[in-house]
Order: C-alpha cells, then sequence, then structure tokens
C-alpha cells in the first residue's frame, strides 16, 4: 500500500506524492519517481498507473512514487516544472539521494526538463516513455495539424483556454472517459492545431511563430528551462533511457528519436527503445509482471519493457 504525503503547499493546494515501498529495502535504494501523462493539461498522479514499471520496482527493492503537479493552462509552465523539480528534491531530501526521474508522454517531458534544471540534484538516470519531449519541435510551431481530427471551433476554444490562464491553479483532471467530447481535451487539440503550446506553456503570445521564424533562439533567457531538448542536453546529463512506440500517433516517436541523437553526440549514456508498431500509451494496457515465468500479452512489447528495465539496472 502506498503512503501519501504533501511535498508542497502552493496556490491553495496541497500537491501530494505517493510512495510505494517494496516489501524489502536496503539502506539508500533507489527511489522511481514518476510524472503522469496527459498533454501537462489532464490527468492526476494516477493516471495510467505504469504497472510494468511498478511490479519491475517492487520486485528490484526500488520505491515506486508518483507525484501530483500544477495544470496547464491555469499555471504557467516555469511553475509546473518548478513542482517537478521540488517533488524530485522532496524525494532527496526525505527517501533516498539515488533518484531515476521517469515519466510519461507530458510526465517524460518534465522528466527531462527536471533532470536538465540546475535546481535538481542530478539523478541516477531519466526514463521517458513516450516523451512529449519538445516544444519547439516542428509539430508543436507549425499550425495546421490537428491531433485526432480537425478543432471544428478553434477560435472558441483558444478563448476559452486565455479565460482559464486567470482562473485558480489546479493540479489534477481525471482523464476523461470520452476525450472527444471533453472541455480540456478540446484544449488540447486546438493548441496543437494552431501550434499555441509554447505560447501557452511560456506564457508568451507568439512564442511558436517566432521560434518557427527565428529558431530556438527566439526564447528568453528565464525560458529555456522550459525547452531542455534545445537548451539542457549537454555533456554530462544522467544516463537517459527512452521507450517509444514507432505507430504513436499523438506524440511522435522521432520526438525520441531526435532526443536520442542529441545526446550521442554529446557523449551522454542513452538507450532508445522502439516498440515496433504501437501507439501511445501501449505499455499501459494490461498489468504485465516482467519477472514472472508467464507471458501476459504482447511478448514483443514485454521483451522491448524488459530491455528498459535492463538499461535502468546498469544505472543504479
Amino acid at each position: 500500500m502506498s503512503v501519501t504525503h504533501v511535498f508542497k503547499v502552493v496556490d491553495g493546494l496541497s500537491l501530494e506524492i505517493d510512495v510505494l515501498s517494496p516489501p524489502t529495502k536496503e539502506e539508500n535504494s533507489p527511489v522511481l519517481l514518476h510524472f503522469h501523462g496527459g498533454f501537462l493539461v489532464l490527468g492526476e498522479k494516477t493516471t495510467f498507473p505504469p504497472h510494468w514499471l511498478i511490479n519491475a520496482c517492487q520486485k528490484r527493492g526500488w520505491t515506486y512514487a508518483t507525484a501530483s503537479y500544477r495544470l496547464l493552462p491555469e499555471s504557467p509552465g516555469i511553475e509546473i516544472l518548478q513542482d517537478a523539480t521540488d517533488a524530485v528534491n522532496w524525494v532527496y531530501a526525505n527517501i533516498s539521494k539515488r533518484v531515476i526521474i521517469a515519466g510519461s508522454s507530458a510526465g517524460g517531458y518534465l522528466a527531462l526538463a527536471a533532470a536538465a534544471h540546475p535546481a535538481t540534484p542530478r539523478p541516477l538516470a531519466v526514463l521517458s516513455i513516450y516523451g512529449m519531449l519538445d516544444p519547439a519541435s516542428e509539430r508543436y510551431i507549425r499550425p495546421g495539424q490537428p491531433l485526432g481530427g480537425p478543432v471544428a471551433d478553434e477560435a472558441k476554444a483558444l478563448e476559452e483556454i486565455e479565460v482559464a490562464m486567470r482562473n485558480d491553479a489546479i493540479d489534477g483532471y481525471p482523464f476523461p472517459v470520452s476525450p472527444p467530447a471533453d472541455l480540456r481535451f478540446g484544449w488540447i487539440r486546438a493548441l496543437h492545431q494552431a501550434a499555441r503550446y509554447a505560447d501557452v506553456l511560456a506564457r508568451k503570445p507568439g512564442l511558436a511563430g517566432r521560434i518557427a521564424d527565428e529558431g530556438v533562439g527566439a526564447v528568453s533567457v528565464e525560458d529555456r528551462v522550459l525547452f531542455p531538448v534545445s537548451f539542457g542536453l549537454k555533456e554530462g546529463f544522467p544516463p537517459t533511457v527512452l521507450l517509444h512506440g514507432d505507430a504513436d500517433e499523438l506524440v511522435g516517436f522521432e520526438q525520441s528519436v531526435a532526443v536520442a541523437g542529441a545526446l550521442e553526440r554529446v557523449g551522454v549514456d542513452v538507450s532508445l527503445e522502439r516498440a515496433e508498431g504501437q501507439g501511445h500509451g501501449f505499455e499501459a494496457k494490461e498489468v504485465i509482471d516482467l519477472d514472472g515465468d508467464e507471458v501476459l500479452g504482447d511478448k514483443a512489447v514485454a521483451d522491448t519493457l524488459r530491455r528498459v528495465i535492463a538499461h535502468l539496472e546498469r544505472h543504479v
């Protein structure tokens, strides 16, 4: 059973972290801290838990933790990233100084950005699971690329986002049963179609367009922590494991390929595990015990996930 702690109080919210300790663990054994997905707009700390990863942590004597964070558009990206770095520092101060920072989808972005942030102690490793890693990539700076079909009333959705930016902060929004009918999922689709992610993330209207025209030099110095692929992947970056399906239609596989290449160029130990024919969320569909004798589900997927765990084991 996990234990819930408050790691931060901000904007009237008590940000929580769930900590699941293994049945037996050694002193200063590793902690894997996971950030949930949801395009930074949806989700909560228990959204689509990666059971295969939780089970693997339990079997290896590692602690598994998952933290909440404030969401777009009510909170700016700088504050969301601060929540992530504060969660890492809380784990470092209260559980173990041996930390793996992990995340799925938008949580993979937070894991990468937190690891690159100067306020974060260097983790043992970084794990990105189909990470939405680079808000300066072509996907997010060129208009006209809808997510799951065109948004009929883009202007209305963008106006709703503008209003929400003045609302009180929230630190969770349950993933909708029917995403196409959900208001916030409509915002996500509009942010993709209008190429406004960078604008809302940095609270700088027109930023995505300036990046498209001028390159990442258009990003102000104070906002560069929000663009870790452009400014944070340097020599000495922690060992990194990237897991991504090559049929992902929500967050393109090419994002992980680009990050792997950037890390290789600066001499970082990086492993890219490609899940052939798999889409977004492929590994969260069922409970998988990678250490059991019987393979549950797709054997090729299970083998890929085992390789991910083996990479992490090398770094702890």
